[in-house]
């Protein structure tokens, strides 16, 4: 039997990365991407979420106990998410995300 693969948390592993630069600060996206083993874009991008999503989402996504919420809500899913200009609208897409999956 295939046991599922549990996916990283793009929020938490850009949580990790802003932990990393605040313990490092001489270091840079360039040397935490070479530490990390992946590229400078992959970096800006998992910080972003941890900029640019309202704390509802990202406490929501470190924090729920179902694991298939966490897999589903990747970075390329949340991505657009950080595109949106206001909180409200950020949730609101989110919400419609969670309704589509039917979770929640």
């Amino acid at each position: 039997m295939r046991e599922e693969r549990e996916l990283p948390n793009p929020v938490r592993t850009g949580l990790r990365f802003v932990e990393y630069l605040n313990n490092n600060p001489d270091a840079n996206y360039d040397d935490l991407s070479v530490d990390a083993g992946v590229t400078k874009a992959r970096i800006c991008q998992m910080i972003a979420h941890c900029k640019q999503l309202p704390i509802e989402i990202t406490e929501f996504l470190l924090n729920t106990r179902e694991p298939e919420i966490p897999n589903y809500f990747t970075e390329r899913r949340l991505r657009p998410l950080t595109l949106l200009v206001s909180d409200e609208d950020k949730i609101k897409k989110f919400d419609e995300m969670m309704e589509a999956i039917s979770i929640g």
